[in-house]
Protein backbone atom coordinates (compact mmCIF):
# COMPACT_ATOMS: atom_id res chain seq x y z
CA UNK A 1 0.00 0.00 0.00
CA UNK A 2 1.48 3.22 -0.83
CA UNK A 3 3.94 5.10 -3.22
CA UNK A 4 3.05 4.62 -7.19
CA UNK A 5 4.79 6.52 -10.27
CA UNK A 6 6.61 6.47 -13.35
CA UNK A 7 10.72 6.65 -12.65
CA UNK A 8 12.40 8.23 -15.52
CA UNK A 9 16.09 6.88 -15.85
CA UNK A 10 19.19 8.92 -18.10
CA UNK A 11 20.13 6.11 -20.40
CA UNK A 12 23.79 8.19 -19.98
CA UNK A 13 25.86 6.98 -16.52
CA UNK A 14 28.37 9.21 -14.86
CA UNK A 15 26.82 12.56 -15.91
CA UNK A 16 24.08 14.88 -14.57
CA UNK A 17 20.51 15.83 -15.87
CA UNK A 18 21.60 18.44 -17.45
CA UNK A 19 24.13 16.63 -19.59
CA UNK A 20 21.59 13.37 -20.60
CA UNK A 21 20.89 13.00 -23.91
CA UNK A 22 18.02 10.22 -23.25
CA UNK A 23 15.69 8.97 -20.97
CA UNK A 24 13.59 5.16 -20.60
CA UNK A 25 10.54 5.49 -18.46
CA UNK A 26 9.91 2.28 -15.51
CA UNK A 27 7.15 1.39 -12.87
CA UNK A 28 8.30 2.56 -9.33
CA UNK A 29 7.39 3.53 -5.66
CA UNK A 30 8.91 0.98 -3.17
CA UNK A 31 5.61 -0.76 -2.24
CA UNK A 32 5.20 -0.97 -5.75
CA UNK A 33 8.44 -2.82 -6.54
CA UNK A 34 7.53 -5.17 -3.88
CA UNK A 35 4.35 -6.34 -5.53
CA UNK A 36 5.89 -6.42 -8.70
CA UNK A 37 8.87 -8.84 -7.10
CA UNK A 38 6.59 -10.66 -5.06
CA UNK A 39 4.35 -11.60 -8.50
CA UNK A 40 7.90 -12.17 -10.48
CA UNK A 41 8.72 -15.02 -7.55
CA UNK A 42 5.19 -16.92 -8.35
CA UNK A 43 2.92 -15.19 -5.51
CA UNK A 44 -0.17 -13.52 -5.94
CA UNK A 45 0.22 -9.44 -4.77
CA UNK A 46 -1.88 -6.62 -5.58
CA UNK A 47 -0.87 -2.82 -4.78
CA UNK A 48 -3.66 -0.37 -3.06
CA UNK A 49 -2.65 3.38 -4.07
CA UNK A 50 -4.17 5.91 -6.91
CA UNK A 51 -2.61 7.52 -9.96
CA UNK A 52 -3.49 10.44 -11.85
CA UNK A 53 -6.44 10.21 -14.77
CA UNK A 54 -3.27 11.07 -17.35
CA UNK A 55 -1.57 8.33 -19.71
CA UNK A 56 0.96 8.21 -17.03
CA UNK A 57 -1.56 6.82 -15.14
CA UNK A 58 -2.60 4.39 -17.80
CA UNK A 59 0.99 3.85 -18.19
CA UNK A 60 1.04 2.13 -14.50
CA UNK A 61 -2.20 0.34 -15.24
CA UNK A 62 -0.55 -1.71 -18.02
CA UNK A 63 2.94 -2.07 -16.18
CA UNK A 64 1.19 -3.78 -13.49
CA UNK A 65 -1.29 -6.06 -15.41
CA UNK A 66 2.34 -6.70 -17.43
CA UNK A 67 3.80 -7.99 -14.28
CA UNK A 68 0.45 -10.16 -12.96
CA UNK A 69 0.31 -7.62 -10.53
CA UNK A 70 -3.55 -7.57 -9.44
CA UNK A 71 -3.93 -3.54 -10.00
CA UNK A 72 -7.85 -3.14 -8.98
CA UNK A 73 -7.28 -1.42 -6.15
CA UNK A 74 -5.73 1.21 -8.13
CA UNK A 75 -8.05 4.22 -8.13
CA UNK A 76 -8.01 7.58 -10.04
CA UNK A 77 -7.43 11.11 -8.19
CA UNK A 78 -9.14 13.24 -11.33
CA UNK A 79 -7.83 16.44 -10.70
CA UNK A 80 -4.05 14.79 -9.57
CA UNK A 81 -1.06 14.26 -11.91
CA UNK A 82 1.10 11.07 -11.45
CA UNK A 83 3.83 11.28 -9.85
CA UNK A 84 7.53 11.28 -12.08
CA UNK A 85 10.74 10.72 -10.66
CA UNK A 86 13.77 11.34 -11.92
CA UNK A 87 16.87 10.00 -11.04
CA UNK A 88 21.26 10.32 -12.07
CA UNK A 89 23.44 7.85 -12.16
CA UNK A 90 26.57 7.35 -10.32
CA UNK A 91 28.22 3.99 -9.87
CA UNK A 92 28.64 2.77 -7.26
CA UNK A 93 26.40 4.02 -5.01
CA UNK A 94 25.37 7.56 -5.61
CA UNK A 95 21.93 8.09 -7.16
CA UNK A 96 20.79 11.06 -6.41
CA UNK A 97 16.51 11.06 -7.04
CA UNK A 98 14.23 14.49 -8.00
CA UNK A 99 10.76 13.67 -7.09
CA UNK A 100 7.67 15.39 -8.77
CA UNK A 101 4.86 15.09 -6.74
CA UNK A 102 3.13 18.60 -6.84
CA UNK A 103 0.57 19.85 -5.87
CA UNK A 104 0.18 16.54 -4.04
CA UNK A 105 0.58 13.22 -5.08
CA UNK A 106 -2.68 11.03 -5.43
CA UNK A 107 -0.78 8.13 -3.33
CA UNK A 108 -1.26 10.28 -0.76
CA UNK A 109 -5.19 11.38 -1.31
CA UNK A 110 -6.27 7.63 -0.11
CA UNK A 111 -9.16 7.16 2.00
CA UNK A 112 -9.55 5.20 5.20
CA UNK A 113 -13.20 4.58 3.44
CA UNK A 114 -11.56 3.44 0.33
CA UNK A 115 -10.10 0.51 1.69
CA UNK A 116 -11.18 -3.02 1.49
CA UNK A 117 -9.96 -4.45 5.19
CA UNK A 118 -11.07 -7.71 4.91
CA UNK A 119 -8.46 -7.72 1.86
CA UNK A 120 -6.13 -6.28 4.17
CA UNK A 121 -7.00 -8.62 7.11
CA UNK A 122 -6.84 -11.77 4.82
CA UNK A 123 -3.27 -10.85 2.92
CA UNK A 124 -0.64 -13.31 4.13
CA UNK A 125 1.47 -10.62 4.13
CA UNK A 126 0.96 -6.50 3.80
CA UNK A 127 3.46 -3.80 3.01
CA UNK A 128 3.26 -0.24 4.03
CA UNK A 129 5.40 2.73 4.16
CA UNK A 130 6.75 5.86 6.11
CA UNK A 131 6.41 8.09 3.01
CA UNK A 132 2.30 7.07 3.20
CA UNK A 133 2.23 8.44 7.01
CA UNK A 134 3.58 12.24 5.44
CA UNK A 135 0.03 13.68 4.63
CA UNK A 136 -3.92 13.19 5.35
CA UNK A 137 -5.70 11.55 4.76
CA UNK A 138 -2.55 8.95 3.57
CA UNK A 139 -2.00 9.15 7.16
CA UNK A 140 -5.38 8.11 8.58
CA UNK A 141 -5.90 5.34 5.89
CA UNK A 142 -2.30 3.72 6.26
CA UNK A 143 -3.15 3.56 10.27
CA UNK A 144 -6.75 2.24 9.82
CA UNK A 145 -5.57 -0.09 7.71
CA UNK A 146 -2.84 -1.39 10.13
CA UNK A 147 -4.95 -1.09 13.18
CA UNK A 148 -7.73 -3.28 11.04
CA UNK A 149 -5.28 -6.06 10.21
CA UNK A 150 -4.18 -6.07 14.02
CA UNK A 151 -0.26 -7.67 13.17
CA UNK A 152 -1.75 -10.85 11.27
CA UNK A 153 0.47 -12.61 9.31
CA UNK A 154 3.46 -10.62 8.03
CA UNK A 155 3.08 -6.95 8.62
CA UNK A 156 5.78 -4.96 7.54
CA UNK A 157 6.57 -1.35 7.95
CA UNK A 158 8.98 0.36 4.86
CA UNK A 159 11.08 3.21 6.75
CA UNK A 160 11.26 4.86 3.61
CA UNK A 161 11.82 8.02 5.25
CA UNK A 162 12.50 11.10 1.85
CA UNK A 163 13.05 14.19 3.85
CA UNK A 164 11.27 16.34 1.07
CA UNK A 165 8.35 14.58 1.74
CA UNK A 166 7.95 16.23 5.34
CA UNK A 167 8.19 19.16 7.88
CA UNK A 168 11.15 17.44 10.06
CA UNK A 169 12.58 14.49 11.39
CA UNK A 170 10.77 14.98 13.85
CA UNK A 171 7.51 14.83 12.84
CA UNK A 172 8.14 12.09 10.46
CA UNK A 173 9.64 9.67 13.74
CA UNK A 174 6.08 10.90 15.91
CA UNK A 175 4.36 9.20 12.89
CA UNK A 176 6.46 6.13 12.68
CA UNK A 177 6.22 5.64 16.55
CA UNK A 178 1.83 5.64 15.89
CA UNK A 179 2.49 3.04 13.38
CA UNK A 180 5.55 0.34 14.45
CA UNK A 181 3.34 -1.01 17.36
CA UNK A 182 0.94 -2.48 14.95
CA UNK A 183 4.17 -4.07 12.66
CA UNK A 184 5.89 -7.38 12.52
CA UNK A 185 8.96 -6.57 10.63
CA UNK A 186 10.22 -3.25 10.39
CA UNK A 187 12.73 -2.43 7.33
CA UNK A 188 15.32 0.22 6.62
CA UNK A 189 18.47 1.89 6.05
CA UNK A 190 20.81 3.87 8.38
CA UNK A 191 19.31 7.54 8.32
CA UNK A 192 15.92 5.90 7.72
CA UNK A 193 16.58 4.12 11.43
CA UNK A 194 17.77 7.05 12.54
CA UNK A 195 14.10 8.96 12.07
CA UNK A 196 12.57 5.88 13.17
CA UNK A 197 14.57 5.75 16.33
CA UNK A 198 17.19 8.44 17.07
CA UNK A 199 20.47 6.43 16.12
CA UNK A 200 22.33 5.08 13.08
CA UNK A 201 24.32 2.23 15.07
CA UNK A 202 22.86 -0.78 13.34
CA UNK A 203 22.80 -3.30 16.76
CA UNK A 204 21.03 0.01 18.58
CA UNK A 205 18.92 0.49 16.18
CA UNK A 206 17.85 -2.84 15.74
CA UNK A 207 17.31 -3.34 19.54
CA UNK A 208 15.05 0.03 19.51
CA UNK A 209 13.01 -1.31 16.57
CA UNK A 210 12.45 -4.49 18.42
CA UNK A 211 11.79 -2.53 21.80
CA UNK A 212 9.16 -0.95 19.47
CA UNK A 213 7.10 -4.12 19.55
CA UNK A 214 8.41 -5.55 15.79
CA UNK A 215 9.48 -8.99 15.56
CA UNK A 216 11.88 -8.64 13.20
CA UNK A 217 14.48 -5.61 12.29
CA UNK A 218 16.21 -5.53 9.34
CA UNK A 219 18.69 -2.59 9.25
CA UNK A 220 20.13 -2.07 5.64
CA UNK A 221 23.86 -0.82 5.27
CA UNK A 222 24.40 -0.23 1.78
CA UNK A 223 27.90 -1.80 0.70
CA UNK A 224 28.31 -3.50 4.48
CA UNK A 225 24.83 -5.58 3.69
CA UNK A 226 22.40 -6.07 6.37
Amino acid sequence: MGRVGVDIYPQQIGVGLEDVESFSKFLGGSPTNVAVAAARYGHRSAIITKTGADPFGLYIHQALQGYGVDDRYVTTAADLPTPVTFCEIFPPDDFPIYFYREPKAPDLDIRPDELDLDAIRAAKVFWVTVTGLCQEPSRSATLAALEARGKRGITVLDLDYRPMFWSSREEAREQVRRALPHVTVAVGNLDECQTAVGTREPFAASEALLEAGVSLAVVKQGPKGV
